[in-house]
Formats: C-alpha cells, structure tokens, sequence
C-alpha cells in the first residue's frame, strides 16, 4: 500500500482550506485525504475530541497504508498535535510507528497573536478557543507523551512547523519553548489564510510538503519504518547485468512528461519508498551546497553546469510538474561514457525486446539502481563525493540500498534456477558499494568482470563490448563459461567486431573481486 497524508483544516475550515496543495500530493507513492472535524466558533468539542474522531475515521479507512503523515493548518495542527500525544501516551504502537511526521502550518503554538488572556476568559467561547488562548498547551503535556514514548521505546513523529511570513493571527513561535521534537521547518509567503490561492504557490508548498516527509523518513532508524512482508511476485528474469553511469552526459531531453514512474521494477511499496526518499536526500544535499567533489575536479557539485538545472521533479521524489521545464532523457540515451560508446542503439531496441530473459541495471550516485529505460535528469555526482559535514561519502549513504535492491531483486528473480549477476561495474569505486556477501546464495550466484590486460576502470571499453553483444543476443549469456576454475580468457573478437585496439583485449569472469590475480 502507498503512504497516506492526511490534511487538516483550521478554525472554521472545511476539506478545501488547503486548496490544491493535496492534489500535487496525489501520486503512486501517497494518497491524501482531507478529513473534517467540527471547527466552528460555537462548536463544545474540545481538541481531544476532535483528534479522536480524526484518529479513528484513519484507523478504520486506510488500516494498511504506511507512512502516514498529518499535516495541519492552523487549529488543524493542535488536533494533529493531540493525535502525536495520544499515541505517545498508550499507542498503539504499530500505528504510531507508522507515523513518521507531523508538519504544521501557522499553528497557535503560543496562542494567538493579540488577547490571549481575554479569549480564555469569554464566557462562551467554545472549548477549542479556550486550549488554543492557554499558555503552555502546546508544549507541556506533550512533553510527559515524550516521556512515556522512550519507556517503550516506540518511535515518535517529528514536529515541523511552518511560518507564513504575514501571518498576522497567530503569536510568534518561540523555540526556547519546543519540545526535543518540534523543529521550525520553514517561512512562507502569504498570510493565515491566503498562503495557497494560485497553483504557483500551491506547488511549491506540496514539494515543501513533501520534501519534509522524505528527510524525515531518511532519518528514521530501521525500526521506526514498517517494513510489510514481501508480496510473492515473480516477474523478473533470472539474469541480471548490472553496469555503471558515466560522467559524460548528453544534454538536453524531452520536456512535459506526465507519466513518470520512478524504480518502476521495484515490487515492494517500503523499498521503492526509501530509494525515492534517498534520490531527494541527495538531490537536496546538492542544492543545498553540501556535497563537494571527491577527486575528480574538486570544488562544489552544487555549482557545476548540470546541477544548476537540476530540479525536484517525480523523478527524484518531488511533486507532479506545472509547464514543461524539466528535461529527461531515458539513462540509456542520457549516459554516453566508455562502457556506453560500443552499445549500438539497435542493440537497445532488442534488449527492451528482451526484458523477459535478462534485465540491465544502472548504478547511479543520484538514482540509485535504475532501468535503462529509466527517464532521468542531467546531472553531475559521483559516488566518491563526499557530504562536507558529515564526510560521509555517496557510495556510503547508498550502499545500503543497493545490496537491499538486489537482495529484493534475487527473491523476485528466483524461480527453478539460481539468479545470475553479471558486474560488468569496473570501477572499484562502483564495485564496492555494494555488499556482495550479503546476496543470498543459495539463489544467486556473481560473475564479476576482470581481465588480465585492464583493470578497473580501463576495463569499461571491453566491458561496453560485451554489453552490446549480450543485449543483441541475450542467449549469449548461457553460453558464457563463468567457472573460474577453468579461467576460461575470451578476446574481444569472440563478441563480433571491436573497437579499434582492443580485438585482443582478454577478459575472464571470477567468483570474487581479484580472484583472477591470486
């Protein structure tokens, strides 16, 4: 099941407060839905109410979706608030550790901005008014929810809160007065309730939207994340090439495209989720300035020609696109590095023919592993970059989800035959970023591509040789004498004409990195 945000109107709002914001919203990976409570005026529900009633109408509708999100818009952010408390407080535990975040926008944290004392005092103000006018509502309570949550040991949703910069209703948010959990996200333009009235400013707050939940969901530790069983699918073939990307890519691409479906071959929801997740972590590290170049040139990715361009489009986990200003290519026609130069178009068309006996997959630092049909933007990282905070490299914070992806790939795959991987990776850099030890093998078994005349990334024009022969004629990977034993050599004569200079390049394929050389 997909992830579910749920959106929550203010004082006296109703299912359309948030305009079109949840319509960017509406995609493969979330459902929204816009639950009403009563919210007027002279209404006698107090806000633990109404979080009840939210909370069970979520309960009962979308029992399996996961992640679930709230996002609350003034008085819709306490109820969203109450909700966090109240699962804190005595769970359940499996939904609370469904929710990930809870993002406020213009939410009275610290009552309203004028007449707090005089609101608390109306004689028939309704319960609501009254909690939103109390000092320390937001903060006191929740802070013995948070207490009781780490004696369980349960997860717990972090608070993000958004400002409107004209916000003349509500009192400013002090944040020597936040919880260990609430943070100020961000500042908009607009004002209480004028901050959505044109799709322009309807976009760009569904992609803030959306980009608060992926990092939080990045942030997560393992067991926050609910992880479901994995579906019995089987529709992927047992022999799996995986190559590399280039740093030479063609510019430009087609723009206007709708039906973008990012790690499209990925069967289970979670995984698919965190890989995208991940794609926006890096893309906001990026624009963010904080990714420098591991050795290639140095200085800053965020300033190189293809980044600039770069932008959050469904590709790298962002909103649906208003006009046609991102360009995308498929990663086959986009990457034009050495291991792609000796792969003839015509060759691709066969292999797309083909995707039912071999599929190709393409490590990217940006993507992650993606289909060469994948539409992708031009861009420049590496996965020797490194996070200038952190340190942390690209390979490091993708490692992970690439052993992950072919470990789901292998279950996927296996059938009646063990799964084949062929690497045809080359670059060390490339090669271990993935946790070869970690693949099952009882159902897999890895070919890594050497040979004796090159090594790692001098080996990406024969390995381009071989690539295009084995798209052309799929069958020729049954054929291959991958037995390391016999250290069986081939020429790149045997795989049809080659470049000029490499016809006598030898190459063998080994059970393990550098067994060739031992």
């Amino acid at each position: 099941m997909p992830g579910l945000i749920v959106f929550l109107h203010g004082l006296r709002g109703n299912e359309h407060s948030w305009g079109a914001v949840p319509d960017f919203l509406q995609s493969d990976d979330f459902d929204v839905v816009t639950p009403t409570y009563n919210a007027t005026i002279g209404s006698r529900a107090d806000v633990e109410i109404s979080a009840q009633r939210v909370l069970t109408e979520i309960q009962t509708r979308f029992p399996e979706h996961s992640p679930i999100c709230f996002a609350g818009h003034s008085l819709g952010g306490l109820v969203a608030r109450e909700i966090c408390r109240r699962l804190l407080l005595k769970g359940p535990d499996d939904f609370l550790n469904k929710v990930p975040a809870v993002m406020t926008l213009g939410t009275p944290l610290e009552g309203a901005r004028y007449g707090n004392w005089l609101i608390r005092n109306l004689p028939y103000a309704s319960p609501k008014i009254h909690q939103i006018a109390t000092d320390g509502y937001a903060f006191e309570e929740y802070r013995q929810a948070i207490a009781a949550a780490k004696q369980r040991k349960v997860s717990r949703p972090k608070q993000l809160h958004i400002q409107m910069e004209e916000d003349g209703v509500i009192a400013r948010q002090v944040e020597a007065r936040f919880t260990e959990d609430d943070r100020s996200a961000a500042v908009i333009g607009g004002s209480h309730r004028h901050f959505a009235d044109n799709n322009k400013d309807a976009q760009f707050l569904a992609d803030l939207l959306l980009r608060l939940i992926r990092d939080t969901q990045n942030s997560l530790s393992a067991p926050s994340i609910l992880r479901p069983a994995p579906p019995v699918v089987h529709d992927l073939p047992d022999r799996l090439v995986l190559i590399a990307c280039s740093h030479n890519k063609r510019d430009g691409g087609n723009r206007g495209l709708d039906n973008l479906r990012p790690v499209a071959w990925i069967n289970e929801q979670n995984l698919r989720q965190r890989i995208i997740n991940k794609r926006t972590y890096m893309y906001n590290i990026v624009k963010d300035i904080k990714l420098a170049d591991g050795f290639e040139r140095g200085g800053n990715r965020g300033f190189q020609p293809a980044n600039l361009t770069l932008q959050h489009g469904p590709d790298l986990g962002g909103t649906k696109i208003l006009g046609e200003d991102i360009a995308y290519l498929p990663a086959w026609n986009r990457y034009n590095g050495r291991i792609y130069g000796p792969v003839t178009q015509a060759s691709w068309n066969t292999y797309f023919g083909n995707k039912n006996r071999m599929r190709v997959l393409i490590m990217s630092g940006l993507y992650g592993l993606i289909e060469p049909e994948e539409m992708i933007q031009n861009y420049d990282v590496h996965l020797t970059d490194t996070h200038i905070d952190s340190g942390l490299s690209a390979s490091s914070m993708w490692s992970e989800l690439y052993t992950e992806s072919l470990e789901n790939y292998v279950r996927h795959a296996y059938r009646t035959r063990k799964v084949h991987i062929y690497n045809l990776l080359c670059d060390h850099n490339y090669v271990d970023c993935i946790r070869w030890h970690k693949l099952p093998r009882s159902q897999c078994s890895v070919f890594h591509l050497a040979s004796p005349d090159f090594e790692d990334v001098d080996l990406l024009p024969p390995a381009g040789v071989l690539l295009n022969s084995v798209l052309a004629d799929p069958q020729l990977l049954e054929t291959l004498d991958v037995n390391d034993r016999d250290k069986k050599q081939y020429t790149m004569a045997d795989f049809g004409a080659a470049p000029q200079g490499l016809a006598d390049a030898r190459i063998i394929f080994e059970s393990r990195v550098g067994n060739s050389k031992n």
